[in-house]
């Protein structure tokens, strides 16, 4: 998720193959919105629309689609029971929630996100489906549609040993992720052990009002203490940072401590919470003591900032293209040569556990 805006007047640009659209809402109101919104553009095609999530499943076992729009309150079965079927189904297609509770239940939303939803949008009253809703609904369908896995044989290095990993145990490690990297940053958290004690900061492109339903999440993951961060907390071992919505998320030493230091705007970058402000921030206080990771999201943010961990030798991880639901962030960096290792999740808290055994051996 971004909390870029999108352009509003964008112009269709025709594909070669128009992005395949299922729509899967109980409203025959909503649907027929949903598909009059979405057939303007001569880029989507409406594949099939269903009333019921059972329906929609049956379909997807004869039809392959690109994307899924799915409500989540509906009867017989609602979205998020049926999503991971969705996703076991649904042949790598993108699934958007769009749904009143993507809103007004921040918790549903944060839980479809950690299922392997892509995103969600929050469906306004009956009349107002125009205007921006309009203009969101259209611009994440066709980036979502129009982003696809690079093969491995289209995953350039530009200068591949550039990339270092540190062998001493880290001070802080660092992650930022957006569109699906809410399931990787649970894994890495969850299989870390518990002998890494230094400060993690996470920033993941989500709405503020979710920012507090997605750390009380991802404390369930962990024995370590999770918080929103805010201006001038005392960074602590052991407590996770995660960066809230309307601010970026960096770190300042004060005297003998460390503190949290959030800066409402940052001028490198389009995205707020900003992987790249964070990076820079960590960069410049941990050095060669800091673990820099990206993980799955649309878009670029990290690459920038990983200029600033490479020029402080710090370690940079990123996230493999086949566990990535989108791998345009972790891709950023690893074009850039950064990279000190491309891993999946599990993967990646592997290396951080060793880096720690190494020390401690």
């Amino acid at each position: 998720m971004t909390a870029i805006q999108p352009k509003m007047g964008q112009s269709p640009r025709k594909l070669s193959t128009p992005i395949r659209v299922m729509l899967v809402d109980d409203s025959i109101v909503a649907r027929s919105i949903l598909e009059r919104i979405l057939s303007q553009r001569d880029d989507i095609e409406i594949i099939h629309k269903a009333e019921d999530t059972e329906s929609a499943l049956r379909m997807l076992k004869k039809q392959d689609v690109d994307i899924i729009l799915l409500d989540i309150e509906m009867p017989k079965r609602n979205g998020l029971d049926a999503l991971p079927e969705f996703i076991a189904q649904a042949k790598g297609a993108r699934i958007l929630i769009v749904s009143s509770f993507a809103e007004e239940n921040g918790p549903a939303a944060i839980q479809a996100l950690s299922l392997g939803a892509c995103d969600t949008l929050a469906k306004p009253g009956r009349t107002n489906y125009t205007g921006q809703f309009s203009a969101t609904l259209v611009d994440k369908v066709v980036r979502l549609g129009r982003s696809r896995k690079p093969s491995k044989t289209n995953v350039v290095l530009n200068t591949p040993n550039k990339g270092v990993i540190s062998r001493a145990s880290p001070k802080c490690i660092a992650i930022g992720a957006s569109t699906g990297g809410i399931p990787a940053i649970y894994e890495i958290i969850r299989n870390l052990s518990a002998s890494i004690t230094c400060p993690i900061f996470i920033t993941q492109h989500l709405p503020d009002t979710f920012m507090t339903f997605f750390a009380n999440q991802l404390s369930a993951q962990t024995d370590r203490t999770v918080v929103v961060a805010e201006q001038s907390m005392r960074v602590q071992d052991n407590y996770v940072y995660v960066a809230p919505g309307l601010a970026h998320l960096g770190c300042e030493k004060q005297g003998d401590t460390v503190q949290i230091s959030l800066r409402e705007s940052y001028t490198h970058s389009r995205y707020c919470p900003s992987v790249d402000a964070m990076f820079e921030s960590v960069a410049a206080l941990y050095g060669t003591r800091c673990v820099g990771i990206v993980l799955s999201g649309m878009g670029n943010d990290g690459a920038q900032g990983a200029h600033c961990l490479n020029a402080a030798k710090s370690t940079i991880l990123i996230q493999d293209s086949d566990s990535s639901v989108i791998w345009g962030m972790p891709g950023a960096v690893a074009r850039e040569g950064f990279a000190g290792a491309i891993l999946n999740p599990r993967e990646i808290a592997n290396v951080l556990n060793n880096m720690e055994s190494k020390v401690s051996a």
